[in-house]
């Protein structure tokens, strides 16, 4: 499954709740606002768990250094990238 989360105003409760839904053969999309939830809850975004940046959106809010090679489970990815990832997560979840 492809979850989605385009907001960055999530209450932590509610994200803790949704995250424990996830498995490891799921992933996790972060784009809009939604690549600032890393920043907002550091400590629910696990290593073991895939997590997939839209560039544009790490871009357009300078966040690249924050997404650096030691935050090895967040990978960032172009729009072409995210065709592939829809195509290969199925259902998907947009949060």
């Amino acid at each position: 499954m492809l979850y989605t989360f385009s907001k960055s105003q999530y209450d932590q409760q509610q994200l803790v709740q949704l995250f424990s839904n996830v498995t490891e053969q799921d992933a996790i999309l972060l784009w809009q606002d939604g690549v600032l939830l890393p920043i907002k809850y550091p400590t629910l975004f696990q290593p073991e768990q895939s997590y997939f940046l839209l560039e544009n959106d790490v871009t357009a809010r300078d966040l690249h250094y924050f997404f650096s090679a030691n935050r090895a489970s967040f990978s960032i990815i172009s729009l072409r990238d995210l065709v592939k990832l829809t195509e290969q997560y199925s259902p998907q979840v947009s949060l």
